[in-house]
């Protein structure tokens, strides 16, 4: 009963506002609803959208200055082109003993200039999540990744929202969020991808769709029940030449890509010993021939 006790106090101290209400703001403050924070607000350029983003959090719809005096927990969640304009506007206010954060996956908290001189603690913090709508509040198993120079400072927050996180060096922002645009984004351009070659191959524009989607699930269960090295099927994990360089033969675009991401799979089917020493390096002639690299580097990344 003490410990339930002192969590709810913890999380009353905490009053939480949002700069911003599209799917990241609105998402993430009704998790943080649901976990029993206080959510103070939402001040956004749209009345409408801050009024909707309140009513989903049981909070307020406020104006800027409204938002930065009541809250001491402050979620910068606009586009990352506006966050710097945000924060420098923030600093007509005073700031002193305020936590302030962005959501950006690839700007890191040294976008908070003069935090330490205003006394505000400055944090991104970032769900490897992609948001469908404004009420995907379902981030009990998201990872999130969070950097800033007082991490001690926030200890309560991240214990009490319970959400599962790993803290990043601010210098490898960048580089996380090219992961993160992999996994994520360029999916969705793999899929396109297939989408456009079994066009032209005669599917129509449905029946490809029907194909493709349960073929990527497939490759994702996999994925999480064997693990990535130990999910790759088709034909460069089988050895299988003539295929290999038939499909290059006959793609009439996406050439290249196919060949790039041919010594991606090729390295893992190397390092898994499913491939022998022969076969890969035949395999990675064939992906190689005509490849727009200058690097002359092998799949393991040394000089040949």
């Amino acid at each position: 009963m003490i410990y339930v006790s002192l969590f709810i106090e913890g999380v009353l101290e905490m009053k939480i506002g949002f700069i911003g209400a599209g799917k990241v703001g609105c998402s993430f403050g009704l998790f943080l609803k649901k976990r029993e924070f206080q959510i103070v607000g939402y001040a956004s350029q749209s009345m409408e959208s801050a009024s909707y983003a309140a009513n989903l959090t049981d909070s307020s719809a406020l104006s800027f200055n409204e938002l930065i005096k009541q809250s001491n927990y402050i979620f910068i969640t606009t586009p990352d082109d506006r966050i710097e304009d945000v924060w420098n506007h923030m600093l007509d206010f005073d700031l002193r003993d305020k936590k302030v954060f962005h959501m950006s996956g690839c700007l890191s908290s040294s976008i908070f200039t003069n935090s330490g001189e205003n006394g505000v603690l400055g944090y991104s913090l970032h769900p490897l999540y992609s948001f469908a709508d404004k009420k995907s509040s379902d981030l009990g198993e998201v990872v999130f990744s969070i950097e800033g120079d007082h991490i001690s400072g926030i200890h309560a927050f991240l214990d009490q929202s319970n959400i599962r996180y790993f803290v990043l060096d601010k210098k490898k922002k960048a580089l996380y969020h090219a992961a993160a645009v992999f996994v994520s984004n360029y999916v969705v351009a793999l899929a396109k991808i297939g989408e456009d070659l079994l066009l032209e191959s005669g599917l129509d524009k449905e029946l490809s769709i029907v194909g493709t989607l349960p073929l990527m699930e497939s490759a994702l269960f996999n994925m999480k029940k064997k693990g990535i090295n130990h999910a790759l099927t088709g034909p460069i994990i089988r050895g299988d030449l003539n295929t290999i360089q038939k499909h290059i033969e006959e793609l009439p675009t996406y050439k290249e890509i196919y060949k790039r991401l041919g010594l991606v799979a090729l390295q893992i089917g190397s390092e898994t010993g499913d491939l022998s020493d022969k076969k890969t390096e035949e395999i990675y002639q064939i992906l190689r021939s005509d490849c727009n690299e200058k690097d002359g580097s092998d799949i393991s990344g040394n000089e040949r």
